[in-house]
């Protein structure tokens, strides 16, 4: 049984993960109608979509054999999405190679890379939360995430394994996983004046940040990205946050989950409305196929210069880009589409159980 709700908010969540990956090179051109968009987007939807992908982890652990399948198959989508971006990505930035660099990531596969790394350390945070219950660990590993945040300072390890963006959302993706689908399900049946107040601090903040990220914001806008410290530009930031940049990452943690709680509040509501929230609910369940299918289509548009047809139009780029957003999740959450990409995800799977089979069929004979 899928949770429709949650699907729901999901299939928000991807629209707006593949518009604003078409609106993110048209941001020089500094105009509003494009900026405004992008930064209400950016506010919350990566903390909120590691979240809600967190909430079905702990279905890996229901064996070592689930474990196993699910980290294969979450290694093997990530080097099947390293080769499908390479090429269009190539050509796009005319960046050299003849392969992909599987051990460096800053660009879209850093997700599906970031959840093989989590669900691979999940037994560890799940036998400690067994021990301690999950408030201490999630504490632990809130902690872990602003200490670790000047780890390329000390190792320079710019985008090795997508670290960066690993340590800094791993909190939201194992509060997901210690919750659970059930808890926020209820959690979002509730009716009530706290989730109409999240609905408004929510909407308030995010709103907040997309008018101000061009003004006073703009020195910390790279904390959305779940950035090393190193990244930030703190030559332009008050002496405490330059010595404790840590304290900058805490008040995203907490402004981004204002904003997400607010948008799940928001989701409820849209999923509710007739064959609306029926369409939004099938693109959740089909989020990663047009996750790891738009992007190269986004890297043949810039190899085309679609940003160049903007530059003298930048008005009409938020409702064409949110119209060939709107038709791109469509094709791809189309059944012989999501065939496809079941057939190419589930082959660690089979192999894993065949191995399992054959050494049944040993275990018995002997």
């Amino acid at each position: 049984m899928r949770a429709k709700e949650i699907d729901g908010m999901k299939g928000a969540l991807i629209f707006l993960v593949v518009l604003g990956h078409f609106l993110l090179p048209l941001l020089g051109f500094g105009a509003r109608s494009i900026n405004l968009p992008f930064d209400l987007i950016y506010s919350f939807h990566m903390p909120a979509f590691v979240f809600l992908s967190g909430l079905f982890a702990g279905h890996a652990l229901r064996s070592p054999r689930h474990w196993c399948k699910r980290c294969l198959t979450l290694l093997w989508l990530y080097l099947c999405f390293k080769w499908l971006v390479f090429y269009p990505e190539r050509a796009a930035y005319q960046t050299g190679g003849i392969w992909p660099d599987f051990w460096h990531e800053s660009g879209t596969p850093w997700f599906v890379l970031a959840l093989f790394l989590w669900t691979l350390a999940l037994p560890l945070f799940a036998l400690l939360r067994r021990a301690f219950t999950p408030v201490p660990v999630l504490i632990l590993i809130l902690a872990l995430s602003l200490r670790l945040g000047d780890l390329d300072g000390r190792l320079h390890l710019m985008d090795f394994l997508a670290l960066d963006r690993v340590i800094a959302f791993a909190p939201f993706f194992y509060g997901g996983a210690f919750l659970g689908e059930k808890h926020f399900s209820a959690w979002i049946k509730n009716e009530g004046l706290q989730q109409w107040g999240l609905l408004l601090a929510g909407a308030g903040l995010a709103f907040y940040f997309a008018f101000q990220s061009g003004g006073w914001l703009h020195p910390y806008q790279n904390l959305i990205y779940g950035v090393w410290y190193t990244r930030l530009d703190t030559s332009a930031m008050p002496e405490l946050f330059r010595t404790a940049p840590w304290l900058l990452r805490l008040l995203w943690y907490l402004v981004s989950g204002i904003i997400s709680a607010g948008f799940f509040v928001c989701g409820k509501l849209l999923v509710r409305l007739p064959k609306f929230g029926a369409g939004l609910a099938a693109l959740g369940e089909r989020s990663l196929p047009i996750y790891m299918l738009h992007r190269p289509i986004r890297d043949i548009g810039l190899l085309f210069g679609y940003p160049a047809y903007f530059v003298t139009r930048p008005r009409l780029a938020f409702p064409l880009l949110f119209l060939l957003s709107l038709l791109l999740v469509r094709i791809f959450a189309a059944e012989p589409v999501y065939r496809l990409f079941l057939a190419v995800q589930k082959l660690p799977g089979r192999v894993l159980d065949t191995l399992f089979g054959l050494s049944e069929k040993r275990r018995k004979a002997s």
